[in-house]
C-alpha cells in the first residue's frame, strides 16, 4: 500500500556539512530501503519502517557525529520556482530557465542543448555551474558580473530567456511514461504540452 508522507525534521547541517549528510542519509536509504517491493521502496517507508528517531541514528551513526538540533525554518508558501535573474547575498547571480518537462534537446523551435553548451564554455574556470531544480529546470548558478552580459545574450540567442508561459505551463510538469517506462500505461511527457496548450485555451492562458 502506497501513501502521502510530510517530511520528519531530524535536525540541522552546516552549509560545510550538507552534502556529506545528504551522502549519509542516500546511504542508509540504500541499505535499510525495500529492495523486494517497488511499491514501498522509497525513502519515506524506510524513514516509517525506522522510525524517525532510528532513522536519524542510522545516519549519525555513518556520519560518526551527532546532528545538530533542528532549527526554525522558514514556511514556503509555494514549490514553483523562480524565474529569471536573481542576485544572492555574495554578489552571484542566477537565472532560471523553463525547460518543459526537464527535456534538454535540440528542435526545430528551441536549441535548449546547443545555447547550454555554449553557456558552459563561458563559465569554464568559473564558480559557475549549472544546478537542476526539484521541478526539473536549469539554474545558470554563480554567474560573475562580467559574465553576465555574455550569459545575457547567450540566453536571448537560444531563446533560453522565454519566461512568458502561462502559470499553469511554468508549474507543469510530467514524467517519462511511453516509451520508455516499463510501467506506463499512457503518455505523459510528450502530451503534456499538447494538454496545457488546450487548457490555456479553454481558460484564457491562467
Amino acid at each position: 500500500k502506497t501513501y502521502p508522507r510530510t517530511g520528519s525534521l531530524i535536525g540541522y547541517a552546516s552549509r560545510e556539512k550538507i552534502t556529506e549528510v545528504c551522502e549519509k542519509v542516500m546511504l542508509v536509504q540504500r541499505d535499510n530501503g525495500d529492495r523486494t517491493n517497488r511499491k514501498h521502496a522509497r525513502l519515506k517507508y524506510t524513514v516509517d519502517d525506522m522510525t524517525p528517531e532510528g532513522f536519524k541514528a542510522e545516519v549519525e551513526k555513518y556520519l560518526g557525529y551527532p546532528l545538530e538540533p533542528a532549527r526554525q525554518h522558514p514556511t514556503f508558501k509555494t514549490n514553483v520556482d523562480t524565474y529569471g535573474w536573481v542576485r544572492d547575498e555574495e554578489g552571484f547571480n542566477h537565472f532560471t530557465t523553463f525547460v518543459e518537462n526537464g527535456r534538454v534537446e535540440d528542435t526545430p523551435e528551441l536549441q535548449f542543448r546547443a545555447g547550454f553548451r555554449e553557456i558552459a564554455k563561458v563559465m569554464q574556470g568559473s564558480k559557475a555551474e549549472f544546478r537542476l531544480t526539484a521541478n526539473q529546470h536549469i539554474l545558470v548558478a554563480n554567474i560573475s558580473d562580467e559574465q553576465k552580459p555574455i550569459i545575457d545574450k547567450l540566453l536571448v540567442k537560444y531563446k533560453l530567456d522565454n519566461l512568458a508561459f502561462s502559470g499553469l505551463r511554468l508549474s507543469s510538469a510530467a514524467c517519462v511514461a511511453f516509451p520508455t517506462c516499463g510501467l506506463a500505461m499512457a503518455e505523459s511527457e510528450r502530451y503534456l504540452p499538447v494538454l496545457v496548450t488546450k487548457l490555456e485555451s479553454d481558460t484564457g492562458r491562467v
